[in-house]
């Protein structure tokens, strides 16, 4: 082995070590918390497999491909629900694309531009986003390098063994994520480039590239027919594709827009998603976009030296035009779906974005006299991009209250909170019961926090606050998030710090003595009922005397599978009637999560029933009912409604 290829394998393995760190590192604390998708995905997609449902493709989310839920089950068997059990698999796959990403830049160029782009990779804030939370985009840019390595060996060498490879990389890749549908377009576009550039070389090579395209075909077959036997199972293709549809009707300026917006990605106006970036951050700053802008008319220029003069053509203008068709197919679905300049839907493109990124080494290293440009040119680039993507992923992004918002990151410190206080196990905690996924985040975090025994209600201060907790005085964290709340007089901060912006307090309202004015068969008790005519307010105070009877709610992913509905099974209607009983106006809801409520718990409610002009509000009728079925509870004495004459 020659002493440059030894010190070359020596700065891979040293790159792969550092890329591993920074996809481990902190991994608890960044991103600040778990997103809805992140808990969708563990908590429902990747416990099928242990609840006996196979399939290679599943229709919840609008439609999701299983083997990256499936490995991410038995890691979460294997490690727990925690940073590691949830969130390794990512981390591991991010590490794999950069010896891969090293192996195709070293194949199609040369060494150091295959070395320059696993450093770019490795300090990436596009990559690092995907590399550290449970989705299975990630998943893809592995079998997409996997494929073009085999497939230009294909193309090098004329080995019927490497296009059969790249065709297993490209079939299993359809398993990964919907974007692995374009991978067979690059390798179309590039067999008509090959025609047209070097046909000699396409006249020796057709037949392999056609047994890629029908192994892939072939490994597609049972994922094709999951698809086509399950209702609506490719919704989240349709879902996106809004600029495609308005332009197939006439109308060109939504796709013109994503168009320009994906192509200033990289160097103007970024991703708008909290979720994954940074909103309007570019992919480089203005080295990096150099760079790129370089490697783009290097490639182009390389690509078109075949169609210009006759001879024999050079592989390394092949692998430009390789190249360059990867990165703009890579990019379309950013032009196609919704939103623009999406680092998700574009994720294709990653691999190749950093290898054009590091074309212009390059000519560089066929100077003999320039040759000390290559590794400070290299040295600046990377360490111009990792001071910029470093410091804004791990401190700036997750610090953004949108970022936290979304990542749920209150309910880590609510969880840490609890630690350090083993005497608060009942709690009220505000939200706006937008989906299980705030319980459910709680959840976890306060087993990896420690906490035992906590009993956690939920509420929409919005509407609700809770009295009693077991029996007990609630105390509540509120505060957050900061929405116009009523009951505002009930609670009295106690003197704590916050804690992800809640505000631990004290409920100061008492309920007034006496028995319940009805009871219902599934445990509720209404207490208290009081109607203002002037603010057209209804109070409505409730009691849980008993364990309560509940439909039984599974959790769903977002959004649910076509054949799930995923409507609350308990809530509240209030109507006011007139003498005769006619309706007049209702309002109907359950500002508490009924799932979580205990014996003992007293909570009240805020019903708004405006009194329409002439009418003569005379009776205000309480009951319980199920929203998906429309049955209603009855009370312990056979009615189906409480009727409370009006004074």
């Amino acid at each position: 082995m020659a002493k440059h290829e030894r010190r070359e394998r020596w700065l891979v393995a040293c790159i792969t070590l550092l890329a591993f760190f920074l996809r481990v590192w902190r991994l608890h604390d960044v991103p600040p918390g778990w997103s809805d998708d992140e808990l969708s995905d563990i908590l429902v997609i990747a416990q099928k497999i242990f609840q006996g449902d196979f399939s290679v493709y599943y229709v919840d989310a609008t439609g999701l491909e299983a083997p990256y839920f499936m490995v991410a089950g038995l890691f979460l068997r294997l490690l727990g629900f925690n940073a590691l059990g949830i969130r390794l698999l990512s981390a591991l796959l991010g590490t794999l694309a950069i010896p891969l990403i090293y192996r195709v830049g070293q194949r199609a160029f040369s060494g150091r531009v295959g070395l320059l782009a696993a450093a770019l990779l490795a300090t990436s804030f596009w990559a690092l986003i995907y590399s550290r939370v449970n989705i299975r985009h990630i998943s893809l840019p592995v079998f997409v390098l996997g494929t073009v390595y085999f497939f230009w060996h294909g193309i090098q060498t004329g080995r019927q063994r490497s296009f059969a490879v790249a065709g297993l990389w490209v079939g299993l890749g359809f398993y990964t994520y919907f974007a692995a549908r374009g991978v067979p377009l690059i390798l179309i576009a590039f067999s008509f480039y090959l025609w047209l550039a070097d046909r000699p070389r396409w006249r020796r090579t057709w037949r392999g590239q056609l047994l890629t395209l029908l192994v892939a075909l072939v490994l597609a077959i049972p994922l094709a027919v999951s698809v086509l036997s399950q209702e609506g199972a490719d919704a989240r293709v349709a879902e996106v594709g809004v600029p495609l549809a308005a332009a197939r009707a006439g109308d060109f300026e939504p796709l013109l827009h994503h168009v320009s917006r994906t192509l200033q990605m990289f160097h103007a106006d970024g991703d708008d998603e909290f979720l994954y970036n940074i909103p309007g951050r570019p992919v480089f700053g203005p080295l990096g976009a150099l760079a790129l802008a370089a490697g783009l008319l290097l490639a182009a220029w390389s690509a078109l030296q075949p169609l210009r003069r006759s001879g024999s053509t050079r592989p390394v203008h092949l692998a430009a035009g390789f190249l360059l068709l990867w990165w703009l197919a890579g990019i379309t679905p950013g032009f196609l779906s919704v939103p623009p300049a999406s680092l998700g839907h574009t994720i294709v493109a990653q691999p190749a974005t950093y290898l054009l990124a590091a074309l212009p080494l390059q000519p560089l290293g066929r100077l003999p006299q320039r040759r000390w440009l290559v590794p400070v040119l290299a040295s600046l680039l990377v360490t111009a991009g990792a001071a910029r993507n470093l410091p804004d992923y791990f401190q700036t992004w997750p610090q953004r209250g949108n970022t936290r918002f979304l990542y749920h990151a209150d309910m880590r410190d609510v969880a840490r909170f609890l630690a350090e206080h083993p005497e608060i196990r009942d709690f009220a905690i505000s939200g706006l019961l937008a989906g299980p996924w705030d319980r459910e985040a709680l959840r976890i975090d306060m087993t990896n926090a420690g906490v035992t025994g906590a009993r956690p209600r939920w509420y929409n201060p919005q509407r609700a606050v809770f009295l009693k907790l077991g029996g007990e005085p609630a105390v509540t964290f509120a505060g957050y998030p900061r929405v116009e709340t009523v009951y505002d007089e009930a609670t009295e901060p106690l003197p704590v710090p916050p804690a992800g912006g809640y505000q631990l307090s004290r409920v100061t309202i008492e309920t007034e003595p006496g028995p319940a004015q009805a009871c219902f068969a599934n445990g509720l008790c209404l207490l208290q009922a009081d109607y203002d005519r002037e603010t057209g307010v209804l109070h409505l105070t409730w009691e849980l005397a008993s364990e309560l009877d509940l439909p039984e709610i599974p959790l769903l992913s977002i959004p649910p599978p076509p054949d799930a509905d995923a409507s609350p099974r308990l809530s509240v209607f209030a109507h006011l009637l007139d003498r005769d009983g006619a309706f007049l106006a209702g309002d109907d809801g359950l500002w508490v999560d009924p799932e979580m409520l205990r014996p003992g718990d007293v909570f009240r409610q805020q019903h708004r029933l405006q009194e329409p002009a002439g009418g003569a509000a005379a009776i205000v009728a309480v009951g319980l009912y199920d929203p998906l079925t429309g049955q209603r509870w009855e009370t312990e004495t056979g009615q189906d409604a409480v009727q409370i004459p009006l004074p």
